[in-house]
């Protein structure tokens, strides 16, 4: 029996954050979105922006809807009844199957609103390698495992990052390794790019050894340390956020 809205093990609430995954056979594409409005048979998710993948959202088509929450990520199945809802771009969607419960996060992320510098250094696999000059971008989120920031310049997938930024004036981060995972440009001629931070454990994957000459002075991987910094400053912002009734 398919799950109904406002069954008890449907949680989800107003203003949660949504990434939706659509797959079709030319592909896969995920967006994130937020709900607008939880109707009794439907919910109304505000205008889905795209982060990757090329498939367009048409009518009937089934999506993956996945939250989080403190303890886990929860996911369904939904599809879509409308698009273009009062000519916002809002779309409503119906349930097709009930909540699932996912293993519980490896890592928390956070949103959050900070400048970001970097410079990018060519893939080893390159035979051209070259150090950047520095570029800033806006960090978005978080976690202790990787970030998501927006710039205006181009950053190719695969690139290696030296990265340095402040959390809230908490804690300053300098010449900190990473590689992009995934960049993508967004409709305002942005570059949307997630990258994970390189420890110890992975430092192996990417070639280092064959850089130290390239790399500025200082520079180093994300060490326990700094991802336990990391966890410390996301649980305290979280702490404050439900004092304030954001979360």
């Amino acid at each position: 029996m398919k799950n109904r809205v406002g069954a008890k093990n449907d949680n989800l609430a107003l203003w949660d954050r949504l990434i939706l995954t659509l797959k079709k056979d030319d592909g896969k594409s995920e967006f994130i979105s937020r709900v607008e409005n939880i109707k009794r048979s439907s919910y109304v998710f505000e205008m889905p922006v795209r982060q990757s993948g090329k498939c367009n959202l048409q009518k009937g088509d089934v999506l993956e809807v996945r939250y989080n929450r403190r303890d886990a990520a929860y996911t369904f199945k939904a599809s879509i009844k409308d698009l273009f809802i009062n000519d916002t771009g809002s779309i409503e969607v119906k349930r097709e199957c009930e909540t699932r419960r996912e293993q519980r996060r490896k890592y928390v992320r956070l949103n959050i609103s900070e400048s970001i510098n970097f410079r990018i250094l060519e893939s080893p696999e390159n035979k051209d390698i070259g150090l950047s000059p520095e570029f800033q971008g806006s960090l978005l989120n978080i976690s202790a495992g990787g970030f998501l920031f927006e710039t205006d310049k181009k950053v190719p997938s695969d690139s290696l990052l030296i990265i340095k930024f402040e959390l809230k004036n908490h804690y300053s981060l300098e010449n900190i390794l990473a590689i992009v995972k995934r960049s993508e440009q967004t409709d305002d001629g942005l570059s949307l790019v997630g990258s994970e931070f390189i420890t110890r454990n992975n430092k192996a994957d990417f070639g280092l050894e064959k850089l130290d000459e390239y790399l500025p002075p200082g520079t180093g991987t994300f060490d326990e340390n700094l991802q336990r910094l990391i966890v410390r400053f996301i649980y305290s912002q979280q702490v404050k956020m439900r004092k304030e009734g954001k979360l």
